[in-house]
């Protein structure tokens, strides 16, 4: 047989049936119980080793009496007849306790008294005819009644009525003026206004239902208050739960709700045993105005706290076009940047995402709509500390079709960057870093240019800069070479967009291998131009220069001066250039800004 553990906490449910039989018949006594863990669940369907033990003290002594024997249960209830096994010779004209032990276990405390049922047995020493008041225990049976013995018969007096039914006797009074007396209203609840006089309470009973302050109850009970202490129900706690709801016909192991008032904090909580035992407080209020979920010593209006994947779930299907699941705004005034949602996870270093968004259209959107004059920021994004790579924004773009991973879109009146980069107080500063090509569809302005390369003679160990050329006018350079005839002739053939796109050309010839002159025979017509040689069969290197003429030059002439303008007068677009500091910079403005943020 399985062996189960039984603490020594476990208590053991019991009710006794207790049958005393004539001498002719075995002296047993019906013994009936609910086997229950320490826990107060059922134990499971089996045979048990039970023994049990007759003591005449509560606690310690010797043993009088014992009998050990293998018990079904079933549902946790068991059945057995004591003194089956072991007759029981105990005269049973003292007190006696019954201690029962499961198994190896200790015996079960505290032990179990017997009722008056087995003290019955005492009777069978008894002679015929010689039982008197003197021999019957006091406390067990009525031996006098006003000091009548033997026949008592009950009379009735003035108003009185006795009528018997069966075993039951009915004693009953009309007028007169003695007793109990007074008037009420229906429906009232007596209550005693003296000490045998009755009147009216507040308590109105119609029907089922009661009602304290109102006679129309609507609800098992209903209350109408208006107290002068401005509480219309008190229930105060000496112990247990201050209140419980169950299920009707709920098994006693089974959770309800409870409420209660503790160490100055209301809490709702799950409850068994009927509402008796708390498994769980659930919600806690305290009186600074503070709930908590989850934790009984909240700090904040709402604190929620859970080992639970959410901490809080919100929903909504409403189709208006400002819904929104969860709504935080800071409603505060003055010069504070108040935060109206704030998300923190820290788990580790370089572990944990303060926040994740995932929209249909959109993930994230940071929307400022200003009424002053200052610089706003629709999205900010700050990294700090620490010795690592750090992306105050950091934006990627996946999948099939075209993708950004970083958009930038600026438009209305005024100065508008699409993105704009600074980059400073670095031993290399780039305010824009691009990995792959770059295309611009307008114009370019910038402080110098040149490419970079891997050092062709040492690709490992260097890089090779070549800087731009750079002219006040919009222009194009071609060049090439080509050999003259046998007259000294030579045409050479341009693009044919070559004159859409260039004009006032500029011509520079250079002979090649011998001592000769070579002019311009023919000037750029349907994109070509001839060049003569004083000598045949001369290599020519010649170059072209057009100025761009085509619209969007036309429409965006770069201006070779111009006067600065607004809070860019007296500022520098390089300070340091200059020897001056950096506040003097044209940019700083939008530096300062971002310093204001941090």
């Amino acid at each position: 047989m399985k062996r189960i553990t039984i603490f020594l906490s476990l208590l053991i449910s019991v009710l006794f049936v207790c049958e005393i039989y004539s001498q002719s018949i075995p002296q047993t006594i019906n013994f009936q119980g609910v086997l229950k863990d320490a826990s107060g669940n059922i134990v499971s369907n089996g045979d048990y080793n039970i023994t049990f033990k007759i003591y005449n003290v509560e606690s310690g002594g010797t043993t009088l009496w014992t009998e050990t024997k293998l018990i079904n249960v079933t549902g946790g209830v068991f059945s057995t007849q004591l003194g089956s096994i072991t007759p029981i010779s105990l005269p049973f004209d003292a007190a006696y306790w019954l201690g029962i032990t499961v198994g190896s276990n200790p015996e079960m405390t505290p032990r179990t008294p017997f009722t008056s049922v087995p003290y019955s047995r005492i009777s069978l020493t008894v002679p015929d005819n010689s039982l008197t008041a003197n021999k019957i225990s006091s406390g067990q049976v009525v031996k006098s009644l006003n000091g009548l013995k033997d026949n008592v018969n009950l009379v009735a007096g003035s108003n009185v009525t006795i009528t018997p039914s069966g075993n039951d006797l009915t004693i009953s009074a009309t007028g007169g003026s003695g007793g109990i007396g007074g008037s009420g209203t229906t429906n009232y609840i007596p209550l005693f206004t003296g000490s045998t006089t009755l009147g009216n309470s507040f308590l109105y009973q119609s029907g089922s239902k009661i009602g304290i302050g109102t006679t129309t109850p609507d609800y098992s009970l209903t209350i109408n208050a208006n107290p002068s202490a401005g509480l219309g129900l008190k229930i105060s706690r000496g112990g247990g739960l201050g209140m419980a709801f169950i299920d009707e016909g709920q098994a006693v192991g089974e959770k309800g709700w409870g409420f209660e008032v503790y160490q100055k904090k209301f809490h709702i909580q799950t409850t068994q045993d009927n509402g008796f035992t708390t498994i769980k407080k659930l919600m806690t209020f305290d009186r600074d105005g503070n709930v908590g979920l989850g934790t009984i010593s909240p700090n904040y209006p709402l604190h929620v706290s859970t080992n639970r994947k959410y901490a809080g779930y919100f929903t909504t299907d409403s189709l208006h076009y400002t819904a929104h699941a969860v709504h935080g705004e800071f409603t505060g005034t003055g010069n504070i940047d108040g935060v109206g949602v704030y998300g923190k996870s820290i788990p580790a270093d370089y572990y944990g995402v303060g926040g994740v968004f995932e929209g249909g259209y959109t993930g994230v959107a940071g929307v400022v709509y200003a009424t002053g004059n200052n610089s706003y920021y629709g999205v900010y994004g700050k990294t700090d500390y620490g010795n690592g790579t750090k992306y105050g924004v950091y934006g990627t773009a996946e999948g099939n079709g075209i993708k950004y991973g970083v958009y930038g879109n600026a438009t209305s009146s005024g100065t508008n960057y699409g993105v704009y980069g600074v980059a400073s107080s670095g031993s290399t500063n780039w305010a824009g870093y691009f990995s792959g090509n770059v295309n611009v569809t307008g114009t370019l302005s910038k402080g110098g240019g040149s490419f970079k390369i891997d050092h062709p003679l040492d690709p490992q160990n260097k890089y090779l800069y070549h800087s731009f050329v750079e002219s006040p006018d919009m222009k194009n350079i071609y060049d090439g070479t080509v050999v003259t005839d046998a007259s000294g002739y030579a045409t050479v053939t341009l693009p044919d967009w070559f004159e859409a796109l260039n004009k006032d050309f500029r011509y520079q010839l250079t002979v090649i291998g011998d001592f000769a002159q070579a002019i311009i025979a023919q000037e750029i017509q349907n994109n070509q131009f001839t060049i003569r040689t004083d000598k045949p069969n001369v290599k020519v290197s010649w170059q072209v220069t057009g100025i761009r003429h085509d619209p969007f030059a036309e429409k965006n002439r770069i201006p070779v001066e111009e006067y600065k303008q607004g809070d860019d007068v007296g500022k520098f677009l390089y300070p340091e250039a200059y020897g001056m500091p950096e506040t003097m910079g044209i940019d700083y403005k939008h530096v300062i800004k971002d310093r204001k943020i941090k």
